[in-house]
């Protein structure tokens, strides 16, 4: 005999070996007993959760000789024929294949004959939104008064291309991705049918592979079998499905938490040496740090996260060291990422400059700042400068776990410069940004520092990465009197500088200056004053722009 494929051998046959869309199961059933049959069932939702499998069912149940309530018996002609595919009573259309008004005539011929065995004649109409709209519209009249025996079940994946004309004349049913406990439930069961051994941590990979969809999750075993007959370990599912192991994120993940970038590229490296994708790389990076995140909000034994017990412990060190606000943000980041580098040109070089930049530790940030941002002698800031200075500490926030501290301490006491500087603060400049509050002396204007300009751009960055481009192309940042000038090259800034100046890009870099340097701050865009008195040319072009003017006598 012909090897038939698991999804169809373990496919069920009545309304109670159906799971996962408990809902509808139910409203069938309760319409089949009191006998409030529609003419015309709608069923949408995702690949493989029960779409077809409930229409033979409905089909069978209409035509059983024998149903048991509400329940097909299974054994009647009827219901066999049904189970073989070869029913007269019941005709399954694939309407990818038979799109066309055609197709749709020769069905509205046929609906006039009787059944066979049964009491209806069922048409069931599989991907119905890839018909036509011409088959749509000859389709109108008869879905909304068939014949006495004729009943139509409608399945389609994208129920948005449906026409509302074909929606209003049916009853909607709208199936759900299945739970992940009840997927691994069903593949317990069929395993241990087939009398084959396999370990518990292969079905959490499976269910996560499958992605909700049943009929997935069991062509997935049935492969991962096929490999491996005698029995199956995680070792095994790994290799078949081809999925990135826990050991392998927890190892890029770790390089990140250690801000060590030689680590994480050698680790990228050898990954994409084995096989992997560069984005498929970001999706499960970005699944892990939800994990972590899962386990941290909702406690180590959430069954929102499907891990094994030395996983979790693993995951939860981790996500207690990056901490829930930090986790947040790089699972926003890498979605985001692995969504905008889709086809892009060199995806590895995407994919480790983002990775490179989640390497920059809020602590470590904070304590640059700390060191850069040093309060001068005289009267500390009052409480309307303290202000400024707790919203500078909650951007560069603290993991979760500690809140982070004010960057500037608030006393009553004049603040005392520190007498000893500790000998990695050499490497800070010596020019210093203004305190929040204070009047920036004109020693100022000569530039600003560059590492609070740096903090400026990678704020920026997190709110607006585009503005970040422009602002990174600008060659001269003056600092005099509450008024912060962002020059650029006259010849090669001139479009950053018209994109920075619109309003929203505006608006934010005001707001982000101010958090960081003071809350009367204003924001003016020039080009490089040297560069002008250079070149006359280039500061008649910055004065006037590059249109061309036509003078006629």
């Amino acid at each position: 005999m012909t090897y038939q494929v698991l999804y169809r051998t373990w496919r069920p046959q009545d309304f109670d070996e159906l799971v996962g869309q408990d809902a509808i199961r139910r409203t069938l059933e309760n319409a089949l007993q009191q006998n409030r049959i529609s003419h015309a069932y709608l069923f949408a939702g995702p690949r493989g959760t029960g779409k077809t499998s409930m229409a033979r069912i409905l089909a069978k149940a209409l035509n059983c000789a024998n149903p048991r309530g509400y329940q097909p018996c299974g054994c009647c002609e009827s219901c066999l024929s049904i189970q073989r595919g070869n029913s007269m009573d019941v005709l399954e259309i694939d309407a990818a294949s038979n799109r066309g008004i055609e197709e749709i005539r020769d069905l509205k011929e046929k609906m006039g004959f009787m059944p066979v065995l049964g009491k209806y004649k069922v048409y069931i109409v599989d991907e119905v939104h890839m018909l036509t709209t011409e088959a749509f519209n000859a389709l109108l009249k008869t879905l909304e008064e068939p014949p006495a025996h004729v009943v139509f079940v409608l399945a389609t994946t994208d129920v948005q291309k449906l026409p509302p004309t074909i929606l209003s004349r049916c009853q909607r049913f709208d199936f759900r991705k299945i739970a992940p406990k009840v997927i691994q439930e069903r593949l317990h069961e069929i395993a241990s049918r087939l009398d084959v051994p396999v370990e518990a941590d292969v079905f959490p990979l499976i269910v996560k592979k499958a992605d909700g969809g049943m009929r997935d999750a069991i062509s997935l075993l049935d492969q991962c079998l096929a490999f491996s007959p005698e029995g199956l370990t995680a070792e095994t599912a790994y290799q078949v499905l081809g999925m990135l192991r826990h050991e392998a994120l927890r190892d890029v993940l770790q390089a990140i938490i250690g801000h060590d970038p030689q680590a994480l590229f050698l680790q990228i490296d050898r990954l994409l040496q084995e096989g992997v994708e560069p984005m498929q790389l970001l999706r499960d990076l970005a699944e892990y740090c939800r994990n972590l995140w899962m386990l941290i909000v909702c406690g180590p034994k959430t069954e929102l996260v499907m891990a094994s017990e030395q996983e979790r412990q693993t995951m939860q060190d981790q996500g207690q060291t990056l901490g829930a606000r930090r986790l947040q943000e790089m699972l926003v980041r890498l979605d985001q990422g692995a969504a905008g580098a889709k086809g892009r040109g060199n995806a590895r070089f995407m994919a480790e400059a983002l990775l490179a930049g989640l390497l920059t530790h809020p602590q470590a940030a904070q304590e640059t700042v700390r060191q850069a941002v040093k309060p001068a002698e005289g009267p500390t800031p009052g409480p309307a400068a303290a202000r400024p200075a707790q919203a500078k500490a909650e951007m560069l926030h603290a993991p979760a776990e500690k809140p982070a501290e004010p960057l500037i301490e608030i006393t009553k006491e004049p603040v005392k410069p520190a007498v000893k500087e500790a000998p990695w603060e050499a490497s800070i400049p010596k020019e210093k940004p203004a305190v929040p509050g204070k009047t920036f002396s004109k020693a100022s204007a000569a530039g600003l520092s560059s590492n609070v300009w740096e903090q400026i751009l990678q704020a920026v960055k997190s709110r607006r990465i585009v503005l970040h481009a422009f602002l990174t192309a600008s060659v001269e940042q003056q600092l005099q009197d509450h008024r912060l000038t962002v020059n650029f090259d006259p010849e090669k800034g001139k479009f950053h500088k018209e994109r920075s100046e619109e309003a929203e890009n505006k608006r934010i870099l005001l707001e982000t200056a101010r958090q960081i340097l003071d809350p009367e701050l204003q924001i003016t865009y020039g080009f490089k004053q040297e560069d002008l008195d250079r070149d006359p040319v280039k500061k008649a072009l910055a004065m006037f722009g590059e249109s061309i003017v036509e003078i006629k006598d």
